[in-house]
């Protein structure tokens, strides 16, 4: 279950975070993700209050998961953006540029990225 990893890592993170800002309480953290990932979202919600539920600064924190849309680079004619419908979408060589047809194109990976965290902070 590679959630529990990538709750870990979001957690030793916003810990950075928090001890930079002083903060006092951890709100809600946004990361975001493409499709290729493969990310479970259920099983990273689980993962992370597992984890959150022995840290006093994580409690009743909200995580979030913004699914992107897949995107591609078209090597004919420069396109980038979501490949069109036509194709098996689970593998990127079939994968149809809508602006020329082309299937020669990249499909662009946008690893976990934790996009905000909302945190308390002492005055």
């Amino acid at each position: 279950m590679h959630e529990y990893s990538l709750a870990s890592a979001i957690i030793n993170q916003v810990k950075q975070v928090v001890r930079e800002y002083k903060a006092v309480k951890v709100n809600k953290i946004i990361v975001s993700a493409d499709p290729y990932e493969m990310i479970i979202p259920d099983l990273l919600q689980d993962a992370y209050k597992m984890i959150t539920d022995e840290l006093e600064i994580f409690a009743d924190s909200k995580l979030e998961l913004l699914k992107l849309p897949a995107e591609i680079t078209c090597i004919d004619c420069d396109y980038k953006g979501e490949p069109a419908e036509e194709g098996d979408k689970e593998f990127a060589f079939n994968f149809k540029c809508p602006k020329c047809g082309s299937r020669d194109t990249h499909l662009n990976i946008r690893h976990l990225t934790i996009e905000s965290v909302d945190l308390e902070i002492p005055e």
